[in-house]
């Protein structure tokens, strides 16, 4: 395995090829950008976690691709760091929880064609950050509640859930500095929903919520019908919980490691990424892998190597000064 202290290296050659690395979708895979945030990640962790900075500035600086003559790429081997707000392992946790939600629903359309599916988005009040953990136990211990009521349990098959929480940072705002945090569901329900004396309108909804919330104002609760292959509303249940433009704020070096602190803190130990019901039940006989703790190499998104000829290895190292990743030999 390649390795370089610190993950630094000088000047590439100058003939040197730098990454390119399509996804299935045709789309180029971002790393470098994703890179580049960790490594202003690392710099707060300094100030913040001095072990996780470490981790952080070790994390994927080699990327081992297996290649063909087509110039398809497949990821073999890459060290992540884990920690929770890096950009690049959250990257990938979300790449991976969008491939599980997809077959889960696939395995349940085959299986149970008089499925259905809502979007429905959960929210409280937002918080100070040093109230965001004690926001986060409120917001949890609600959803329990709330899956466990009975109107709920009579036509709530089954869900995915995510936690996202965002951090306002535009000055003009009177919630400046306040962070936001909500849970975005993609649930089962029959196909007769609609048309269910039990139907749960959006303001039957926000009232349980309320309640199982314990609160004295009406919470903002959205529902939407859609399709269990929309793509939009699997990548809303497949974000991670924070994006790095929430807690990176360039132009004030203090608001960002005061916000990767509280981000750190409240998110400790947390199940960020849930699933019940007949979910829960399909992503266990299909065996996939967990999106928190698992593989982030292998996460669904891998092209298919054609070429068995042209089958090669290629490494590619990040070169922090350069902002980008350049193959080695």
């Amino acid at each position: 395995m390649v390795h370089c202290q610190g993950g630094v290296r000088d000047s590439p050659p100058a003939d040197a090829v730098s990454l390119t690395d399509v996804g299935r979708c045709g789309r180029e895979r971002p790393w470098a950008v994703y890179k580049v945030a960790n490594d202003y990640l690392a710099v707060a962790y300094d100030s913040v976690d001095k072990r996780k900075a470490a981790r952080l500035r070790e994390c994927c600086n080699a990327l081992v691709f297996d290649a063909d003559g087509t110039g398809a790429k497949r990821l073999v081997s890459a060290s992540s760091c884990r920690v929770r707000l890096c950009p690049l392992c959250t990257w990938r946790r979300s790449l991976k929880a969008y491939y599980n939600t997809m077959r889960v629903v696939d395995f349940i359309n085959q299986h149970s064609p008089t499925t259905s599916y809502i979007f429905v988005t959960l929210t409280i009040r937002n918080c100070i950050g040093a109230a965001l953990s004690e926001t986060l136990d409120t917001l949890y211990a609600g959803l329990q509640r709330l899956c466990q009521r009975k109107d709920i349990r009579a036509v709530w098959r089954g869900s995915v859930r995510n936690l996202e929480v965002t951090h306002n940072v535009n000055r003009d705002s009177k919630d400046y500095d306040t962070y936001h945090p909500h849970i975005h569901m993609l649930v089962a329900v029959n196909k007769s929903y609609y048309h269910d004396r039990r139907y749960i309108s959006r303001a039957k909804l926000a009232a349980l919520w309320r309640d199982c919330l314990r609160v004295d104002y009406m919470p903002q609760v959205d529902i939407r019908a859609c399709k269990g292959t929309d793509a939009r509303a699997v990548a809303e249940c497949s974000k991670y919980a924070t994006k790095y433009s929430d807690y990176l704020i360039m132009d004030d070096w203090d608001l960002t490691i005061d916000t990767v602190r509280t981000l750190d803190q409240a998110l400790a130990n947390r199940r960020l990424i849930g699933y019940t019901g007949i979910m829960r039940d399909a992503k266990a006989r299909l065996a996939l892998d967990d999106v928190e703790d698992g593989d982030l190499v292998n996460v669904g998104d891998g092209v298919e190597i054609v070429d068995d000829v042209g089958k090669h290895r290629e490494v590619y190292w990040w070169y922090s000064g350069y902002r980008q990743y350049y193959k080695i030999d």
